[in-house]
């Protein structure tokens, strides 16, 4: 098996995941959602995607404070750090610069 068939296949879980979480929101099951974070996080980080999960845990914080779940949007937003704590600087990052 070849890598982009590996990196397809696994693109293609995350996608399954991703549509399964966007309904479990839209249903109001929050906790759900919320352990799909969890586990897109440990996924991305564990493949140095570090971009996908800050968007996606961004993204995941802001929905979830919308659906007044502040408390999961919180951890969200810890792993978000965590996340940027993993991923180091970046020569790219502006923030970087003098």
């Amino acid at each position: 098996m070849t890598a982009t068939a590996v990196d397809h296949g696994v693109q293609r879980g995350v996608n399954r995941v991703l549509v399964k979480l966007e309904n479990s929101i839209e249903s109001g099951n929050y906790y759900e959602a919320h352990q799909m974070y969890r586990t897109l996080y440990f996924r991305y980080t564990g493949q140095q995607k570090y971009a996908y999960c800050l968007e996606l845990l961004w993204s995941g914080a802001m929905k979830l404070v919308l659906k007044q779940q502040e408390t999961s949007a919180a951890d969200l937003a810890l792993l978000l750090v965590d996340t940027l704590d993993k991923r180091g600087s970046t020569e790219s990052d502006p923030s970087n610069e003098g």
